[in-house]
């Protein structure tokens, strides 16, 4: 005669599957995670590439923003076009004048009146929706102009410029003044407490840089979203196109710490050196 289990029984088949469980889905869960931050290092790559493809080939370094509203009249002088650096000029991203744009970043450009976004020069041909998408910023939106396809930012407080930042140059950097490209972040993992952001800071100010003393610190954090404990990091390209993690975040002003614990935001390093101050990226140097 066939007897059913005992509750011994059951509670020790209960057991063992808790125990397998306990032992299997957290390594289920490192897998992934770790998936996921090497598909983040791929994309990064891609990006540092295409940048150094095209600050090698035009002679600077692309632009992080362009104000459209302004650049007009800023960059004509007596109704002629007078080209400062390469890729200045609006005609050469099919527009007459720049106000035909409501956007124009390192990333994506959007014209008036289009209702969505097509990849900025550097990126043509690439694929937006899987290249400028951290894997872990699903479904989330950008801080710029409401972009879905997001993650990463870009340096714009030593390399790219942001058009009426509060600095002392008002282009993006030569080409000829990167001294080590392998030492000089270029892209990463943005982040800070309103979610993620376009454009990379600095954690001081620089006297050398700036024009007012909120230039190039306080936004533009870096996430570190990927893992946990010990090992949550945030990726960061280098301008030769290497990937490295960071794990050591830094506040404004140099000392350890989360500029926002929420969101594991932070910059990646004490000081201004790695982001491209003078030497660009030969010391993590700064001057307050």
């Amino acid at each position: 005669m066939n007897r059913g289990f005992t509750l011994f029984e059951m509670l020790l088949v209960v057991g063992l599957l808790a125990v397998v469980a306990a032992l299997v889905v957290p390594n289920i869960t490192t897998a992934r995670e770790r998936a996921l931050s090497v598909q983040c290092k791929s994309n990064l790559h891609q990006l540092a590439t295409a940048c150094l493809e095209y600050s090698m080939r035009e002679g600077y370094l692309p632009w992080g923003s362009i104000s459209p509203q302004d650049h007009d009249g800023n960059y004509w002088r007596s109704g002629k076009y007078e080209s400062i650096i390469p890729r200045e000029n609006p005609v050469l991203h099919g527009a007459r004048e720049w106000k035909e744009f409501s956007s124009f970043c390192w990333d994506f450009i959007r014209k008036r009146g289009e209702t969505g976004w097509r990849c900025g020069e550097m990126f043509d041909g690439m694929r937006a929706d899987t290249l400028f998408s951290c894997p872990k910023c699903v479904l989330e939106s950008d801080n710029w102009d409401g972009n879905h396809i997001t993650g990463y930012n870009y340096n714009v407080c030593y390399l790219g410029y942001v058009e009426n930042d509060a600095g002392k140059r008002n282009y993006p950097t030569a080409w000829r003044e990167i001294k080590n490209p392998a030492s000089v972040i270029v892209f990463g993992d943005g982040g800070y407490s309103g979610g993620p952001n376009k454009f990379m800071r600095a954690p001081f100010q620089d006297r050398q840089y700036d024009g007012s003393s909120a230039s190039l610190r306080k936004a533009g954090t870096q996430a570190f979203r990927h893992g946990w404990g010990h090992w949550r990091h945030c990726n960061m390209a280098f301008l030769d196109g290497h990937v490295e993690e960071f794990r050591q975040p830094y506040k404004a002003g140099g000392s350890k710490g989360w500029v926002d614990k929420k969101s594991y935001s932070a910059f990646i390093s004490s000081g201004n050196g790695i982001y491209g101050p003078r030497g660009f990226g030969i010391a993590d140097d700064y001057t307050e």
